[in-house]
């Protein structure tokens, strides 16, 4: 079964008793087959913090036991999925939307032609939870209480206003979208789409925003700034704009930037890439922005953060030009994409 899983997923790992590794390898069918080698609870301990996506063919009890420990919480666990060795039934068990289980699930059962075994309500109920609402417009969201809450009513029958200030891509059953935020007063249950953060209104029991994901930082920083300190800065610059670092989706910085160790690990923090703009290119828009007699000297340039933000942002809107603290300098501007498009 491991061997019909890996023909259908050619990039995935596939670990296996060592017993059955020499017997395929005798076979000539080694390609990605590795020899569990160690305990299997360290093998999962170490996948379930560097995976997207685990598929264990074997008894579910004994899958849960195995992850039980690791769990940490729905926005970032991997999806998990579960088989039973002649592959007639497949269980998505953990991370059923953001981990992608359920679709995962889905898709493998109709390759195998397997029984999917889906439990989440939403999905048997055929709505759309406000996790997976978000992620199919493109926006983050932090309020995971208020969404579950959100999501129970529309099990629950109910219907729940949207007022949106970018253009979504799907409005669902059980979704309605209002033009007015004051018109989200007629629902027990709303939702927010915009960059701003919102302050929760007194007539509504529950309203969850969500945040599109098109916010792009500039950033340049000194040699070997700690990753700590970066991390710092963003947090308190987004607090000080009213934003939520939910919708950033890409770092931005000029080319003699690209090694910074603190950088990389900031990116990847927050799970996006890291781009880098030649020095030409910014020479070609740095009179639109605050220079330094002293970057330039060091550099070539005369700014970093302004013109990366603009130019990442397809030569966006700039929400916040330039703040420096630190040996940090960070700019912030709004992509030129609508967010469902991202």
């Amino acid at each position: 079964m491991g061997l019909r899983l890996k023909q259908h997923l050619p990039e995935a790992i596939l670990y296996s008793k060592p017993a059955f590794a020499q017997i395929t390898k005798q076979a000539g069918q080694t390609t990605g087959i590795i020899p569990i080698e160690v305990p299997l609870k360290e093998l999962v301990q170490d996948e379930f913090k560097a995976s997207d996506l685990m598929i264990f063919i074997m008894a579910t009890g004994i899958v849960v036991r195995m992850i039980a420990p690791h769990l940490q919480h729905k926005g970032k666990d991997p999806g998990i999925l579960v088989m039973d060795e002649d592959g007639r039934n497949i269980i998505s068990l953990l991370s059923g939307h953001l981990g992608g289980a359920n679709e995962w699930t889905r898709r493998l059962a109709t390759l195998l032609e397997a029984n999917p075994v889906i439990t989440t309500a939403s999905d048997v109920r055929g709505l759309l939870s406000v996790d997976l609402f978000a992620e199919e417009n493109n926006c983050g969201f932090e309020d995971w209480e208020g969404a579950k809450k959100v999501t129970a009513h529309l099990i629950n029958g109910g219907t729940v206003g949207v007022f949106s200030e970018v253009t979504l891509k799907t409005l669902p059953q059980g979704y309605e979208q209002v033009s007015r935020r004051n018109e989200l007063m007629e629902y027990a249950f709303g939702i927010v789409v915009a960059h701003e953060r919102t302050n929760n209104q007194k007539d509504i029991n529950i309203i969850v925003q969500l945040f599109p994901k098109n916010i792009v930082v500039g950033i340049g920083c000194r040699r070997d700034t700690p990753t700590d300190v970066i991390l710092e800065e963003i947090q308190h610059t987004f607090q000080d704009q009213n934003l939520s670092t939910s919708s950033i989706v890409k770092f931005v910085t000029v080319d003699v930037k690209q090694d910074e160790v603190g950088l990389q690990e900031v990116a990847q923090s927050f799970k996006v890439p890291l781009e880098v703009i030649q020095r030409q290119r910014i020479k070609e828009v740095e009179e639109q922005f605050e220079t330094s007699v002293f970057v330039r000297k060091t550099i070539g340039v005369g700014a970093v953060s302004g013109p990366c933000a603009y130019l990442g942002s397809n030569r966006g809107r700039l929400i916040l030009e330039k703040r420096k603290n630190r040996g940090i300098t960070l700019s912030i501007a709004e992509m030129v994409i609508e967010c469902n498009k991202g």
